[in-house]
Parts: structure tokens; C-alpha cells; sequence
């Protein structure tokens, strides 16, 4: 399989994951920081979203729809939970519409490297998403409320989690003989 689809397949699973932890855990205090469990999952989402954009184009759109897609069709089937699955997906596909759809303009306008631009259009979408999700799926708006503003800095601290790897598939690859 090339590589770009498992940017794809990982982008998609994040999307699972994230929505799955904040509907089993909802709101979680680590290290100080109060935030929906999933925060972690949808950073890497924003930082794997501008993967596979690179990799695929614009056709980045159809990954996204599908996440939003597979998303709701999860809350419906999964609504037993401790936070109703139904209620994670609706915070979650608008927020995730509004987010990504603000993700995908920075990182289309920016025009550095792969680097600076995950940097970048994750500083926008992360409070952006982070605003509404909290909002809509717990009621508490706005920057300053501790689960937003610690939603925030974990999706964007997690999703500079990708860096390391995108150096790693920077660095030039060497020859290796098996025999010589």
C-alpha cells in the first residue's frame, strides 16, 4: 500500500478515535489541563488532514466528508454511552466542518515547507475547533473557559506530535548493500 493511504486511513481512525474517548472519558484534567479526552486524537487530525492534502489534493474533501459521515453514523449506533455518541458527532461534524474547512484554506495559502504550514494552519483550527466542540457538546463557550482553552493547547501541541516524523521522511535515505 503507498504511503499516502495510510495518511488517509490514519486521518479517518483519528477522526473514530477522538469522538470514541471523549464519549467513554468526556472531560479529563491531566497535568493541569482540562480538556475532552479525544483533544489528543484531533490534533494529530489536523496535522494528518494537511498529510494527506499533500498527498492527495484538494481530494482531501472526500477524506473529510467521509470522516464526518462515518462520525455520525457512529452516534447513532453508539448512543448507550456514558456521553451520548449522537451528541459528540453533532459537536464533532461542526466543529470538524468549520475547523477543517479553515485548516484546509491557511494550509492552501500558506506556501512554505510541509512543516510550516502544519504549524500554522493547526494555530488556527485547533481554538477554532476547540470553541465549538466544547460549546456544543458541553455547554461551556468560550476561550476562556478551561476545557476550551485546554482542548486548544493539546490539539495543537499533539498535533505538532507529527513534526518528528515528517524530519524523519525528510532526511535523505541511504544505500544499503546486503552484499557487497
Amino acid at each position: 500500500m503507498e504511503k499516502k493511504w495510510y495518511y488517509g486511513i490514519s486521518y479517518v481512525f483519528s477522526i473514530f478515535l477522538a469522538n470514541l474517548f471523549v464519549s467513554y472519558f468526556g472531560i479529563i484534567n491531566l497535568f493541569g489541563l482540562v480538556f475532552p479526552a479525544g483533544a489528543i486524537f484531533i490534533g494529530l487530525t489536523f496535522s494528518l488532514r494537511d498529510l494527506v492534502q499533500r498527498e492527495f489534493g484538494h481530494k482531501v474533501w472526500y477524506f473529510m466528508i467521509a470522516s464526518m459521515v462515518i462520525t455520525t453514523l457512529l452516534g447513532i449506533l453508539l448512543s448507550h454511552l456514558p456521553i451520548p455518541l449522537w451528541k459528540v458527532a453533532v459537536a464533532s461534524s461542526v466543529a470538524f466542518i468549520v475547523a477543517e474547512a479553515l485548516d484546509w484554506l491557511v494550509y492552501t495559502i500558506v506556501s512554505k515547507d510541509i512543516i510550516f504550514r502544519v504549524t500554522v494552519s493547526n494555530l488556527f483550527s485547533a481554538p477554532v475547533d476547540s470553541i465549538l466542540f466544547v460549546g456544543i457538546a458541553f455547554g461551556a463557550w468560550g476561550i476562556t473557559n478551561p476545557p476550551v482553552y485546554g482542548q486548544a493547547i493539546v490539539k495543537y501541541l499533539s498535533g505538532l506530535l507529527i513534526i518528528p516524523l515528517l524530519l524523519y521522511f525528510r532526511r535523505p535515505k541511504k544505500n544499503v548493500l546486503l552484499f557487497e
